[in-house]
């Protein structure tokens, strides 16, 4: 019983030396602003602005900020149009005079003007590489990497960078088979792989199944 009664009071003396224990100071929001755009490449930075922004205890003047810089980032080498423009009017509606609101309404202005100036493009005739371009520049990812794995042609060289950049081509490790596609061979897609496979609803129709007749009806 005493060793018991003594088990207790350390334990106890333990537990009050755990609480008496000072927690961590947070890390402050420049620190955590400045990690997030020293991550990498642009789409790298985009997904550790937004993490940094699901984060509910921001103050509003920093929510503003990562706001800012996701928005401005948005509308150059972010290569996100839609975004940008969603992110500098959300930003100019949380804090209109934060010390950023007139760049930031420059920027949506021109932000704007992009936007205006591609999306009447989806709706024309274009080639793959063509729409992939507008498609990418508006903010859209999955699908025009999907119609590239889809189709069997060759990305240029430019979209490839940004493809690997996002994640959806990888090095010989890829389980969606080879970048390259049809005609001659392209350099930069030597080595190449889709991260992922195709989705089955995705997955081109084989040779014998194309042709097949159709049923009689």
């Amino acid at each position: 019983m005493v060793r018991f009664r003594h088990f207790l009071a350390a334990s106890a003396l333990a537990v009050a030396a755990a609480c008496a224990t000072p927690a961590e100071p947070p890390v402050p929001f420049s620190e955590r602003l400045a990690a997030a755009e020293a991550v990498g490449n642009p789409y790298e930075v985009d997904a550790a602005l937004t993490e940094l922004l699901a984060d509910p205890k921001l103050a509003a003047a920093d929510r503003a900020e990562a706001l800012f810089q996701r928005g401005s980032r948005r509308r150059l080498a972010g290569d996100d149009r839609r975004g940008a423009v969603a992110d500098l009017e959300s930003m100019l509606a949380l804090a209109p005079t934060h010390p950023r609101a007139e760049q930031a309404r420059i920027e949506l202005d021109l932000a704007r003007s992009d936007l205006d100036a591609l999306e009447p493009r989806l709706g024309y005739l274009l080639t793959l590489p063509q729409w992939f371009d507008v498609a990418w520049t508006l903010g859209q990812r999955d699908v025009p990497a999907l119609r590239y794995q889809k189709a069997g042609l060759s990305p240029t060289q430019e979209q490839t960078r940004k493809l690997m950049d996002a994640g959806y081509i990888c090095g010989a490790e890829g389980e969606g088979g080879a970048v390259q596609g049809a005609g001659d061979p392209r350099d930069w897609l030597e080595g190449l792989t889709w991260c992922q496979a195709l989705p089955l609803a995705e997955a081109p129709a084989t040779v014998e199944a194309a042709a097949d007749p159709a049923p009689a009806g």
